[in-house]
């Protein structure tokens, strides 16, 4: 969500007598804002109090993020000869980043440097901008590391917190630069931690949702709990039109767990380009394919004594986890046209996977979430075969890139 750069934003701030009040913002925020003393924070609530100095303490580790991109013309062939004549105008945006060490990292999102040709960098109370540089990128995860030259003294990194910790109601605050407004600070809570209502959900499986305004400009800016971690990275929002994307800001905002982004974090930093192939060769696997029994009609369910929930194993891997741990792929298969016209073949006798650790298994999320959580230790799977409930052990293991 990028934001366009502005030197100043124009505001109706009230309505005073039938006419409309405009204030000038700068960028910057005003130099009299009351400073924060003990007397100050005491005065206030306590809720009050804990977001404050969570913004004073976080804010000094966030950075205004500028870009400015070339964009090629394209143009037909009869006037390719005036290409050099007819060149689009630079594009400029903005977002927002965090630092992550005292060597001048920061993560922000692929989407807000994609294409950049050139990057600065600002901190808070600094006027001066520093050219930053792109190391690594993971382009479906929307994840990215630059490098800043800075001054020791304004790299403050972020602690990182357990996005796998996470509870529905507890409190959240976005820290970031929306529209170019640098700095402003929202609070709310998370919603949901909820499957990915975006395209690439078998890469970025989960998504913090949360009603803390997320507007274009937040992207990049991290998303803390009430101890000032980062949990997630501010990446979306849903439009009222439904639309997933980069839309005004509606109380439904998105963020990139940030445990996830961990897992490349030092592959990132070293420069390297994470490739979908090697995403999904970092994570754990049984070596299975499966099909949810809520894509099974109840008819179908009934007439082969199969339960209401679970994951149908439709097929296993010569010398997979899944093999050495016995799990069965099916010999009877049924072809069941979907609503979009395609043909499914559906195996009507292979094990069941119910249950994973204990938690009930719906979709290939709460599968891949438990293998997650395992980090390649041995998993109980409770399956359900021919009638009987049965219970396995196996073990995840990762691919070797490639």
């Amino acid at each position: 969500m990028k934001a366009s750069v502005k030197t100043s934003t124009l505001l109706a701030v009230a309505v005073l007598s039938g006419s409309a009040l405009w204030f000038a913002l700068s960028q910057g925020q005003s130099s009299t804002a009351p400073s924060l003393t003990q007397s100050t924070l005491q005065s206030l609530l306590p809720d009050e109090r804990n977001t404050v100095e969570i913004a004073q303490k976080a804010s000094e580790g966030v950075v205004y993020v500028s870009v400015r991109s070339n964009p090629a013309a394209s143009l037909p062939d009869n006037l390719q000869p005036f290409a050099p004549f007819l060149q689009p105008q630079p594009q400029q945006g903005t977002g927002s980043g965090f630092v992550l060490d005292p060597d001048g990292h920061i993560l922000t999102n692929y989407h807000v440097i994609q294409g950049a040709s050139q990057i600065s960098v600002r901190f808070k109370d600094s006027p001066k901008t520093y050219p930053a540089k792109v190391l690594g990128t993971a382009k479906s995860l929307d994840l990215a590391v630059i490098q800043v030259q800075a001054p020791a003294n304004l790299l403050k990194p972020l602690s990182l917190g357990n996005s796998d910790r996470v509870l529905v109601g507890e409190k959240t605050i976005a820290i970031g630069n929306p529209f170019g407004l640098d700095y402003s600070v929202s609070t709310g809570i998370v919603s949901a931690v909820r499957r990915n209502p975006g395209a690439v959900d078998a890469l970025v499986p989960t998504l913090i949702q949360t009603d803390a305004a997320i507007n274009p400009g937040n992207s990049g800016g991290p998303l803390l709990n009430s101890k000032g971690e980062v949990i997630g990275i501010n990446t979306a929002i849903l439009s009222p039109s439904g639309e997933f994307g980069n839309a005004q800001n509606a109380g439904v905002g998105f963020a990139i767990p940030i445990n996830l982004a961990k897992q490349y974090l030092n592959v990132l930093k070293q420069g390297k380009n994470v490739s979908d192939k090697e995403i999904l060769a970092s994570r754990p696997r049984l070596g299975v394919s499966v099909m949810p029994l809520a894509a099974y009609s109840p008819q179908i369910l009934r007439a082969n004594n199969l339960p209401e929930d679970g994951l149908m194993v439709q097929s296993v891997e010569k010398g997979s986890p899944a093999e050495k741990a016995g799990l069965k792929a099916p010999t009877r298969f049924l072809q069941v046209q979907a609503p979009d016209g395609t043909v499914q073949q559906l195996g009507l006798n292979g094990d069941v996977i119910l249950e994973a650790n204990g938690s009930p298994i719906q979709d290939i999320n709460d599968l891949r979430g438990v293998l997650e959580g395992a980090a390649g230790q041995p998993v109980t799977l409770k399956i359900w075969r021919e009638g009987q409930s049965l219970t396995i052990i196996a073990t995840p293991q990762f691919l070797t890139s490639t």
